[in-house]
Formats: structure tokens, sequence, C-alpha cells
């Protein structure tokens, strides 16, 4: 494959755009009972496919960074503890913190259904399997890291088969989420639809969310194949303002209106090719505000509901609760959650997340050094 062009600053836009769109999904429930409900549900409710842009583009990094996989248990398993380190520290902390500030307390463990819930969402496992595709976990956004944890998995599992990777990753997809629901559902890409199965985790395993981060996956080996490209920057523009129109277009007009691979996800899916593809034409410059948000959207993803949640305690003890009704609350609260975000992520989430891999690195085996090239032996010139 021919060298182009590996800045994916466009990577760490989409990134902070999503996680934004789904914060201010969740502030307009502060209008909630009042007039301007429906204005806001216009304007945020589309926001909520921020979370199948983030399925999309997992796959499709997962499969840019893992393009020198030599499929050895060794590489496999550091990839594997690699991406735990990532997604479950923090989050495991920020459920925690979510019990102080968005429900009740320690109370909130004196009742045993509250407890067994609790432990079910520090497992990433779903608390209710029949309530899809929230899973009535205690961090109500930790739905999605479920199934992000269950794409490492899979993900994972596939590099073991070296060169049949893809075959087996393709075939497992296909048996999961088209095959094994055909029976129970027909052809129906419905992400709420409950199969009823007995294992609750075949809720993920058998969601049509798993597509989108197939579908990610297929983008990042279009992305890496040195025919898949625009030879006309003018062309390669045009596809990627038209990529970006169309989904905003399909998700604002109400054409699609729901999480999954044949609403959101589809029009997004696209948005994300058409990108991929013409970066490796023209440079998709920045700015380094956007950088610095997709630097820290893990982080706003995972506290701005605690964030809302404190902004709504001070106004009210402030003896301004009704300011937390406001459209004002809204620019404020979001103020609010980039700000601990920038935090969490500086000092939390990096933090944590690196002394963690480096632990569990440490227990793998080390890698032998390589060894030593021999320089080639100098030949003796005779002299006359």
């Amino acid at each position: 494959m021919a060298t182009h062009e590996k800045n994916l600053d466009w990577v760490q836009l989409l990134r902070g755009v999503a996680a934004l769109l789904v914060a201010l999904t969740h502030a307009r429930y502060a209008l909630l009972n009042t007039p301007e409900l429906p204005l806001a549900n216009s304007i945020f409710v589309p926001g909520a496919m921020g979370v199948d842009l983030f399925f999309i583009i997992s796959g499709f990094i997962m499969y840019y960074s893992t393009t020198d996989s030599d499929g050895g248990a060794g590489y496999v398993a550091r990839f594997a503890i690699k991406r735990f380190a990532r997604v479950w520290p923090i989050y495991a902390v920020i459920t925690l913190l979510s019990v102080f500030v968005l429900s009740g307390g320690i109370d909130y463990f004196h009742y045993a259904a509250n407890r067994l819930t609790f432990w079910h969402s520090i497992g990433m496992i779903p608390a209710n399997p029949h309530y899809l595709p929230y899973f009535s976990l205690t961090l109500v956004v930790g739905w999605t890291l479920e199934f992000e944890m269950y794409f490492y998995l899979v993900f994972a599992a596939s590099m073991l088969f070296k060169r049949l990777r893809w075959f087996v990753l393709a075939s497992w997809v296909l048996l999961t989420v088209i095959l094994m629901p055909l029976g129970e559902r027909g052809f129906d890409m419905n992400i709420s639809r409950d199969l009823g199965y007995q294992v609750g985790y075949m809720a993920i395993v058998t969601s049509p969310f798993v597509l989108e981060f197939a579908a990610g996956v297929l983008i990042g080996w279009l992305y890496h194949q040195d025919w898949a490209r625009f030879r006309s920057a003018y062309v390669a523009w045009h596809v990627a303002g038209l990529g970006v129109a169309f989904a905003l277009w399909a998700s604002y007009s109400g054409a699609v209106a729901a999480h999954g691979p044949t609403q959101w996800g589809g029009p997004l899916a696209l948005m994300v090719l058409a990108l991929a593809l013409a970066s490796k034409t023209v440079h998709l410059r920045v700015h380094r505000v956007f950088l610095w948000l997709g630097s820290i959207s893990y982080s706003l993803y995972l506290t701005h509901l605690l964030s809302q949640g404190l902004v709504t305690k001070a106004l009210t003890a402030a003896g301004h609760g009704q300011f937390a009704h406001t459209w004002s609350y809204i620019f404020l609260s979001t103020a609010v959650a980039l700000a601990f975000a920038s935090l969490s992520q500086h000092y939390l989430e990096q933090g944590l997340s690196n002394k963690v891999r480096d632990g569990l690195l440490k227990l793998l085996p080390k890698r032998p050094a390589a060894a030593p090239q021999q320089a080639a032996p100098v030949p003796i010139t005779r002299r006359a």
C-alpha cells in the first residue's frame, strides 16, 4: 500500500462533536414540563446520533490501530489490556460518583435491587437486558460502553485467527446479528426489540448496533486500500462536504430519527466513509479547539450528567432553582460540563488509565529482544 496522509484530526473532530451533541441532548431535559420542550426536542434530540457515530469511529480506529497485528496471543493481550484500561477504570469511578451525585448517596445501596444493578453496571453486564438498549444501569450512559467492550472482545478474538481474521469476524457478525435473530423477528434492525433470550448478554451479542461497529471496520479497510482514493482534490472536497451535508440533512429533517444502522447509523457511516477517503487526498484541517474537544470527548461523555446534576443542585441551594428550567441552564450546564470533563481527562482519565494499563502489561511475559544483527564482514583488499 502506498503511503498516504496519516492525519486523523477529522476523527478527533467527530469524537468531540459527538460527545457535545449527546451532552446537549441530555441538557434539554431541563425544559421538561415547559412550553419550550418541543423546540428543544427539535434542536437537540438528533444529537443522540453521537452514540451511533462513536460506534462507527470505534470500528474504524480498531482497524486502523491493528494493521500491524501478527495474530499472536501477546499482541492480542496487549490490545485487550490497552482497551480495557482506556475504558473501564474511569467508567467505574464515575459510576460510583453518580450514585452520590444523582442517586441519593449511600442510601442507594440500602436496597438489594440497587446493589445488584450497581454490580451489573461495574461488571459491564446488562442489569435489565429486556430494557433495550439502555439496560437500566446505575450510570445511564454506561449502556454504550457495554457494547463498546463487546466490540473489543470480538475484535480481539478475531485477531487470533491471523489471515482468517476478517473472515471469522464477518462470519460471527453474520451469525449473531442476522441469522440468529432472523427466526425470532425476521429482518428487523430495531435496536429496541427484545428477543427474550434467557442469557441477558445476548441482548448485546445480537444487537443491530454491532453492524455500526462492522461498518467502521469496513471503512478502515477501505481507508488502507491504495486504490480507494480520489485522484482529484476537487472531487475529494466535494465528496467530504456532501457526506457531512447528507448526514445533517437526514438527521435533522426527520428522514432518520432513531439509533441503529438503518436510522442515524446509515447516513453517519456514509459521512465517515466520505471523510476517510477524502482525507487521503486533501488535508482536512481542524481547529485546535475541536482537537481539544476530541481529546476530552470520553470524559465529557461520562461526566456530563454529573455536571448537569451538580449545576442543578447548586442553583437550588442558592435559591435560584427556577433557572434550572431555562435555556440559560443549558448554556451554563454545558460550559460546566466542558470544564469538568477537561479536569477529568487531565487528572483522572489519563493518570488512572495509564497506571492500570502499565500495571496489567507488567503481568504479561516480556517479549524476547530481537537478536542483534551481525555486521557484514569487511572485504580485505590485497595490495599489489
